[in-house]
C-alpha cells in the first residue's frame, strides 16, 4: 500500500507530547514510557545536530554529504539517494546514492510521461510509503533507483520531498528516498523523521545554493570585466578573440568552441575562431544559411540548449564526420549587432553535466561584447583601408599632375625657350633683316606662354578650385566644363543642366563635404569619359528637391560592359569606379552606374541634404531606384 500522511512539518510540541509519570509499581510500563523518552529525546537531539551541522557549511557537497551522515542516525539509510531536480533540463539528478551502505556513481534522469516514485514525490510534493512493491513491479517499473541495483527487487520504499514548508510559494529542490528489499521495513514514525530531515535539507542546500550562485556570478562578473578589458586593450580581432574563446572554454568547461561570422554575400557561416582538438580542421568549413543548429541560432537570433545533440534534426552531421568529432551537447547564441545577427558563438560538449540557463546568459553577454569588438575592429580595418586609398589616392594624383605638366605646361614652356634661343642667334647672325621674323615669333611665343598659363590654371583649378569654396558646386562644375571645354575640339561639348526649387535660382550651399566629393566625382567621371569614351556629347545634370541634391554624367559615347570592368577592377586592385561610389558612401550618398557597349554611360549620385540621414550608414549596389519625379532626365 500508498502511505500519504499529513505534510511533513517539523512538530515542534513533539517535547510536549511526552507523559513523564511518577514511578508506579508496573516496572514494564515504567520502562517503556522511560525507552519512548530516550528515544525521542535522541531524535530530537539528532534533528538539532544535523540542523547546527548542516547550518554550518555552504558548501553544496559537504551539505549533501551532512545529510547522509547524519540521517544514518535516525533511520535505516543503507540504501539511500538524494535527488536534485533540474527545471531547466527537467531532470532528476541523483547527487548523492548509497546503496547496500556503498556509494555509487551519480547519474541523471529524464522525467518521463508515466512518473515513478520519485517523479511522484516531487510533483505532487507530498511524501510516499510503500511497504511492499511485490505486486505492484509485476506490471509496471515505477521505482527509478532499480537501475542501481537490477538483479534484486525492492520490496520497501519511502520518498519525501526536499521541502520547506514555511515557505509556501517554494517547490520542492527534490526528493530524499530511502528503500529496502524486505517489506514493511519502514513506518510512520520513519517518515515522519524523514521528512523532518528533507526540512532541514531544503534550507541548506537552498543557502547553498544561494551562496553557490552569488559565487558564480561573482566569478561572472569578474570574468565579464576581464572580457572587457580585453576586448579593449586591442584591434587585433583573431587574438583578442582567441583569448576570449580560451576563457570561455575554461570558465564553461567545454571540450570545443567555435565563433562564426556571417558571410554577408551568401549568408553562410564561416569559422573565425575555433579551439579544441580538431580547430585546424573545423576552420576552413562553412556551414550553409540556414542550416544546422548554428545557422538556425543565425535565423531566429535566439540562443539554443541542446542537451542531446544525436536527437536534434537540425545538427549539422557532416562537419563532424569529416573531422571526426562527436557533438554531445551544445550550447549556441547569437552574435548581435544593430538588431543584426552577423554570427554565432558556440560551445560543445560540457564536461560535466549539461548547459544551463545560466551559462547560456552568461555566454549571451560575452557574445554582446564580442559583437562590438567585431564590429570596432572592422571600423578600424575599415578606417586603415580608407587611409591606404587615400595615400594610393594622393600618389595617384601627383602622377596625374605630373604627366599633366609634363604633356602640356613643360612642353609650351620649352617651346617658347626654343624660341627665344632661336630668335637671339637670329638677332647675332643678321640683325639687319631679323625684325619681320622676330614679331612674327614673339606672336608665336605670347600664344605658347597664354596656352602654358591656361593649362597651369587648370592644373591648379582641379587641385584646389576656390571657387567651390567661395561660390559653392554648381559655380564650381560651370567654371570646370568651361575650362575643359577650352582644351577640347569643336567636335565633343560639354553641358551643364541645373534644376532646383530654391527661389533664386541657384542650387543651395550644402556641406563642403559634400560639394567637395560630388565635384570630385563629376571631375573623375568627366575626364575618364573625355580620354575613354569616344563621346560626342557630355551632359552634367544637378537637380536639388526639398530632400537630397541629384547628380547625373551621362555621355553618348561607347559604354563598356558593366560586370566585366568590375572583375578586372578586382583583378588588378585599381581605384576607379569602385573609389566613386565609396566616396559616394562616405558622405551617406548612393552611386549607381548604368552603361553598355554601344549606348554610352550614365552615373547618377544621389546625397541626402539633412546630415542625420546622411549619418546612416548606406551600402547600396546595382540600379538606383528612385521616384519617377526624383530622376533628372
Amino acid at each position: 500500500m500508498i502511505k500519504m500522511p499529513e505534510p511533513n512539518i517539523f512538530r515542534s510540541d513533539a517535547i510536549d507530547n511526552i507523559e513523564i509519570s511518577p514511578v508506579s509499581g508496573n516496572n514494564n510500563v515504567d520502562n517503556n514510557k522511560t525507552e519512548r523518552l530516550a528515544r525521542e529525546i535522541n531524535e530530537i537531539t539528532a534533528l538539532y545536530n544535523m540542523a547546527v551541522a548542516v547550518g554550518s557549511s555552504l558548501d553544496l557537497r559537504k551539505v549533501i554529504r551532512t545529510l547522509y551522515k547524519e540521517s544514518s542516525r535516525l533511520v535505516n539509510a543503507a540504501n539511500f539517494a538524494l535527488v536534485m531536480y533540474d527545471p531547466d533540463l527537467k531532470a532528476l539528478n541523483y547527487a548523492l546514492v548509497v546503496e547496500q551502505k556503498k556509494q555509487m556513481k551519480p547519474i541523471s534522469v529524464r522525467i518521463s510521461r508515466h512518473h515513478g516514485l520519485t517523479g511522484q514525490v516531487l510533483i505532487t510534493q507530498a511524501p510516499f510509503l510503500v511497504h511492499d512493491l511485490f505486486e505492484i513491479q509485476k506490471t509496471q517499473n515505477i521505482v527509478e533507483v532499480n537501475r542501481f541495483c537490477p538483479d534484486r527487487q525492492i520490496r520497501s520504499w519511502l520518498g519525501v520531498p526536499i521541502l520547506n514548508p514555511l515557505l509556501p510559494d517554494e517547490n520542492a529542490q527534490g526528493v530524499i528516498a530511502i528503500w529496502s528489499y524486505e517489506p514493511n521495513t519502514f513506518n510512520d514514525h520513519d517518515l515522519w523523521l524523514l521528512s523532518a530531515i528533507a526540512t532541514q535539507a531544503a534550507i541548506a542546500i537552498r543557502n547553498a545554493r544561494l551562496y553557490e550562485s552569488s559565487q558564480r556570478r561573482a566569478a561572472e562578473m569578474v570574468f565579464l570585466n576581464d572580457v572587457v578589458g580585453t576586448l579593449s586593450s586591442t584591434l587585433q580581432l583573431d587574438q583578442v578573440l582567441t583569448r576570449i574563446m580560451e576563457q570561455v572554454e575554461r570558465l564553461l568547461n567545454v571540450e570545443a568552441g567555435s565563433l562564426l561570422l556571417a558571410d554577408p554575400p551568401t549568408g553562410d557561416l564561416v569559422f573565425q575562431i575555433a579551439l579544441g582538438d580538431k580547430a585546424t580542421e573545423v576552420k576552413p568549413f562553412r556551414i550553409p544559411k540556414g542550416e544546422g543548429i548554428a545557422g538556425d541560432v543565425a535565423r531566429t537570433g535566439k540562443p539554443l540548449i541542446i542537451a542531446d545533440v544525436e536527437k536534434d534534426k537540425r545538427h549539422f552531421k557532416k562537419l563532424d564526420q569529416t573531422v571526426d568529432f562527436f557533438t554531445r551537447n551544445i550550447l549556441c547564441v547569437p552574435l548581435i549587432l544593430h538588431d543584426t545577427v552577423i554570427g554565432v558563438l558556440e560551445v560543445m560538449n560540457k564536461k560535466a553535466g549539461n548547459f544551463t540557463q545560466d551559462d547560456a546568459a552568461l555566454l549571451s553577454s560575452i557574445a554582446s561584447y564580442a559583437a562590438i569588438a567585431i564590429d570596432n575592429a572592422r571600423l578600424h580595418q575599415s578606417v586603415l583601408a580608407e587611409r591606404d586609398k587615400v595615400i594610393e589616392a594622393e600618389e595617384e594624383a601627383r602622377k596625374e599632375l605630373a604627366r599633366d605638366l609634363h604633356d602640356g605646361p613643360t612642353q609650351w614652356v620649352s617651346s617658347i625657350l626654343m624660341s627665344v634661343d632661336f630668335s637671339q642667334r637670329a638677332l647675332e647672325k643678321d640683325p639687319d633683316n631679323a625684325i619681320q621674323y622676330l614679331t612674327k615669333e614673339l606672336t608665336n611665343i605670347a600664344e605658347l606662354g597664354k596656352r602654358s598659363v591656361e593649362q597651369l590654371r587648370t592644373a591648379l583649378f582641379e587641385l584646389r578650385p576656390l571657387v567651390l569654396e567661395t561660390q559653392g558646386l554648381e559655380a564650381a562644375l560651370d567654371v570646370f566644363l568651361e575650362r575643359r571645354q577650352k582644351d577640347l575640339s569643336a567636335k565633343t561639348k560639354l553641358t551643364l543642366k541645373v534644376e532646383t526649387d530654391n527661389p533664386h535660382g541657384n542650387i543651395t550651399r550644402q556641406d563642403p563635404k559634400v560639394e567637395g566629393t560630388i565635384f570630385s566625382i563629376v571631375q573623375e567621371t568627366v575626364n575618364n569619359a573625355l580620354k575613354h569614351a569616344k563621346a560626342d556629347n557630355i551632359v552634367v545634370e544637378l537637380k536639388e528637391t526639398p530632400q537630397a541634391i541629384y547628380t547625373v554624367i551621362k555621355d553618348d559615347g561607347n559604354g563598356f560592359d558593366v560586370e566585366q570592368v568590375m572583375r578586372n577592377y578586382e583583378k588588378r586592385g585599381s581605384l576607379g569606379m569602385v573609389n566613386l561610389r565609396e566616396r559616394a558612401e562616405l558622405i551617406g550618398g548612393e552611386l549607381t552606374l548604368r552603361s553598355a557597349p554601344g549606348h554610352g554611360t550614365r552615373i547618377t549620385v544621389f546625397v541626402p541634404k539633412e546630415k542625420e540621414e546622411r549619418m546612416k550608414k548606406r551600402s547600396v549596389t546595382g540600379t538606383l531606384s528612385l521616384p519617377p519625379d526624383m530622376i533628372p532626365t
